[in-house]
Parts: structure tokens; C-alpha cells; sequence
């Protein structure tokens, strides 16, 4: 009797549950974490975002709750940057690039993306926006590149 109350009751297996998005959780602050200790974006190795188990693939996997709608929306926006990025000077595109942050916060208050995905995007923007307009540039390449491999495996995992 007492076995089949405590089933009844859903006990135990919430606890499973929680603990992997737990871990979820977790595996993103890692990344946050390892991006904040850098001095700027394009100090963060390719292999190490596009990889197997690396920090794109840990990032999606951790954010199945992102519309893919939002995830594009941002990609297509970075994206059109870079093309310009390619054609002119960082200074052409700065105010662009800003705009991006004030986006992803509204985006959040509107709960359409998670607080986690904004953090690490307010992280990985904050490096970018360091050194020199040459070392900028790199380390918006480097941010397309991060993003695109998250596009990527948010895709692979069965992001709707």
C-alpha cells in the first residue's frame, strides 16, 4: 500500500528530473564562466565551440526550450552584420552591434529567450567589444562562429 501511494504521488521521480536540468543549468554557467575568464572573444579555440561535446554542442543541449524562431532571428541579425563587417569598418557596424543587447533583453522580458541564453550572449558580447577595431572584428567572427555552431547543434538535438 505504501509503495503504490508514494507512485501515486509522482515521489522520486521529480527528483531525476530536476536534477538533469540541474546539470543543464550548470553545464551553461561553465561556459559563461570559461568565456568571462578570457580577455577577449577570439581567445576561445574553434575546436573547442564546434567539437563534439564542446561548448556549442553544451550550450544547445542546455537550451531546448529556445525557440528556434528567436535563435534565428538573432543568428540573421549577426549575420548581416558580418556581410557588412566584410565590406567596411567596425565602426560602421558598432552601433548595430549594440542594438543586439537591448534585443535579447526585450526578448527575455517577454520570456521568448532564457535568462541563461541571455547571460552568455551578454557575456560573449561584453569580449568582443575589446581591443582595437581590428581585434573587434576578429572577435565578432569569432561570435558568428560560436552562434552559427549553437544554430547548428540546437538544430541536431530537435530544436523546434
Amino acid at each position: 500500500m505504501y509503495d503504490r501511494d508514494r507512485r501515486d504521488k509522482g515521489y522520486g521521480g521529480e527528483r531525476r528530473g530536476g536534477y538533469r536540468e540541474d546539470r543543464k543549468v550548470s553545464e551553461i554557467k561553465e561556459v559563461i564562466q570559461k568565456i568571462n575568464s578570457l580577455q577577449s572573444l577570439n581567445q576561445l579555440d574553434v575546436k573547442e565551440i564546434a567539437k563534439e561535446g564542446g561548448y556549442a554542442e553544451q550550450v544547445a543541449k542546455s537550451l531546448k526550450d529556445l525557440k528556434t524562431t528567436q535563435l534565428r532571428k538573432l543568428f540573421g541579425e549577426i549575420k548581416e552584420n558580418e556581410r557588412k563587417l566584410n565590406e567596411k569598418d567596425w565602426k560602421d557596424i558598432e552601433a548595430d552591434f549594440y542594438m543586439i543587447r537591448p534585443n535579447l533583453a526585450y526578448a527575455k522580458a517577454r520570456r521568448l529567450v532564457p535568462d541563461d541564453f541571455f547571460k552568455l550572449m551578454s557575456v560573449c558580447m561584453s569580449k568582443v567589444d575589446s581591443g582595437s577595431d581590428e581585434q573587434k572584428k576578429e572577435n565578432y567572427r569569432r561570435f558568428v562562429q560560436f552562434l552559427e555552431a549553437i544554430v547548428a547543434y540546437h538544430k541536431y538535438h530537435g530544436g523546434d
